[in-house]
């Protein structure tokens, strides 16, 4: 080929050389041309920073959104709305971040992703939203801010009972708690997109856990008009519908759909109170019959009539009271025991009062006159008083209170080392002779103390008294025999002395009484002188008598036959006493 040839051909392919050189050359010149700025057709908001380096492009946004309050949120849950601005919940724009942002557009991937992006963008521009930061703690507290008011317990379903004895129904609600950080999350959404709009509430929804009330409704409103009336012995107890309210209590058992229900209970608590008050109306203790005995004839004449008693049995009736509100009857007979007397009229004479077995005298001459009035109030109360065998005597039971309201007047009564003015001086007269009754009788003796020195009423013999002084310290015996025993006194005013007698079967009993033996004596001291200005002066008058103290032992043997039945042995110890005398003082 000639040079010629070889010359035009070779035009032509620098042509082609030159045209497949263009783009290439093209794409580094606009390298060239746009390094270190933004590349043409990238826009923010429709602002265009083409050709702008980064802090050109900073310096611009910051122009443009300089007064930049954010979009529009409305916050919404169900028919409530709060209006709140994206700047009011701290956003704001990052221009150097949204500049840098700008700037990367066409320069990330491969080159030939960086041309394609770069083309799309000088071809049919790139139109970005600004980088958009907010204060997280801020919108937290709008939000909870929100919450408080949105937050709503959930409301069991409830029933009470009104004053005017109505019900009063409180319907039941579901609970709602705002989930603060999932409505967050929709508010950055929001925010990010620079477009006003709305975001529901996200809430979570706690059901109540009691939502039925119906059943016990009706049984509420059915007890509430009930009638209940009481009934024993030809006495009836209306119970007030008040009452009845009072007793009416709602509880939580479990619903067949997972719920819980409301049922009516009734208050037995309340109920037994109620009761309680009935049975002060109907207990009654029975009362044992007491007899005279004549010992002419061997008869005995009522002087107490015995009588029933009476016990409400209050758990019996709190069952029957429920059942009968439950089952809407009107009248329930209420259940009493009757307690019946250990000794009645009726059977005198199986009580086997046959004849004389013990008796005891005890003297008081010389007493004051409040002292033989209290000798004869104390074994009053002991008179035709009846003791079943096996059972215990106890002196204070059926002593009673000593006090003025009983009858019972001041009198020399023993306290500490001394004498004194007290209620019931002489009381322990008649608890000695009762003593020495059953001591003589061969009865069990149960509890006896002796004074705390020797008081001459009740010598000889010595060692043989006893003190009772309620409620600790007492004269007991039991009746050990098969027989029922009948106890009665006798005060001889004129003889000044006390009786017990004791009527019974014989049961061939025979007491031997060994003693009474002494032992450590201890001499009294100096007589004691008193000063007194009740007394005319120069007047001396002498109130305690001197007296030894000792030790004294008495021993007994109770035998039916060749048995011995009791072996007993009665202890004193009697402090010494010194004579003391009143010396008067009064002038004139």
């Amino acid at each position: 080929m000639n040079m010629s040839i070889r010359k035009w051909l070779l035009i032509p392919l620098a042509i082609l050389f030159v045209l497949a050189s263009l783009p290439t050359l093209s794409f580094l010149l606009y390298q060239a041309a746009f390094a270190g700025r933004i590349y043409l057709g990238v826009k923010v908001l429709g602002l265009n920073l083409g050709g702008l380096t980064i802090p050109e492009a900073e310096t611009l946004l910051r122009n443009e959104f300089i007064n930049y309050k954010g979009c529009s949120i409305v916050i919404s849950y169900g028919n409530r709305h709060w209006e709140l601005s994206s700047g009011e919940v701290g956003a704001t724009v990052d221009y150097r971040a949204t500049a840098f942002m700008a700037y990367s557009i066409g320069r990330q991937g491969s080159w030939w992703k960086q041309l394609l992006c770069q083309g799309t963008a000088l071809v049919r521009g790139v139109n970005l939203l600004p980088v958009v930061t907010f204060d997280r703690g801020r919108a937290l507290s709008l939000l909870s801010r929100i919450a408080r008011e949105v937050n709503t317990p959930a409301q069991d379903g409830g029933l009470s009972i009104r004053v005017d004895l109505s019900l009063e129904e409180v319907q039941p609600r579901d609970g709602v708690e705002v989930d603060v950080e999932a409505t967050l999350r929709q508010v950055e959404e929001l925010i990010a997109s620079m477009q006003p709009g709305e975001v529901k509430l996200v809430v979570n929804t706690f059901p109540a856990a009691i939502v039925d009330t119906s059943k016990a409704k009706e049984q509420a409103e059915k007890l509430l008009k009930s009638r209940l009336i009481l009934r024993f012995g030809g006495k009836m107890w209306a119970v007030e519908p008040a009452i009845i309210a009072s007793w009416i209590k709602f509880s939580q058992v479990p619903a067949q759909d997972g719920h819980i229900a409301l049922e009516v209970k009734l208050d037995e608590g309340g109920i037994e109170d109620f009761l309680q008050g009935i049975a002060a109306f109907i207990n009654r203790e029975p009362l044992d019959a007491r007899f005279d005995f004549d010992p002419a004839t061997g008869s005995l004449t009522p002087i107490i009539y015995s009588r029933k008693g009476y016990k409400l049995k209050v758990e019996e009736a709190v069952s029957l009271v429920k059942q009968a509100l439950l089952e809407d009857r009107e009248y329930v007979d209420l259940p009493v025991e009757v307690l019946e007397p250990k000794v009645s009229v009726e059977k005198a004479y199986e009580l086997g009062i046959r004849e004389l077995v013990s008796k005891a005298t005890t003297s008081f001459k010389g007493s004051s006159a409040a002292r033989v009035k209290n000798i004869k109030r104390a074994a009053a109360q002991f008179h035709g008083l009846v003791i079943p065998p096996g059972e215990i005597f106890s002196f204070n039971r059926y002593l009673g209170k000593v006090t003025a309201a009983n009858g019972y007047e001041d009198s020399l009564i023993i306290w500490g080392d001394r004498t004194r003015i007290g209620i019931g001086g002489g009381v322990c007269q008649v608890s000695t002779t009762a003593f020495r009754a059953a001591f003589w009788g061969g009865y069990e003796i149960i509890e006896r103390h002796a004074h705390g020195y020797r008081v001459h009423w009740y010598e000889p013999p010595l060692g043989l008294d006893a003190t009772v002084y309620a409620p600790m310290v007492d004269f007991k015996f039991r009746n050990d025999t098969p027989y029922y025993l009948l106890i009665e006194t006798e005060v001889d005013e004129k003889k000044g002395t006390l009786t017990f007698y004791f009527y019974s079967t014989p049961t061939g009993r025979t007491v031997e009484m060994q003693g009474p033996f002494l032992s450590n004596h201890v001499s009294h001291g100096p007589p004691e002188y008193r000063e007194d200005p009740t007394l005319p002066k120069g007047v001396v008058k002498q109130v305690e008598w001197a007296v030894d103290g000792v030790d004294v032992e008495v021993r007994r043997i109770v035998k039916e036959g060749d048995r011995v039945v009791h072996r007993d042995v009665f202890f004193s110890r009697y402090k010494p006493w010194n004579a003391v005398y009143l010396v008067g003082t009064r002038e004139g």
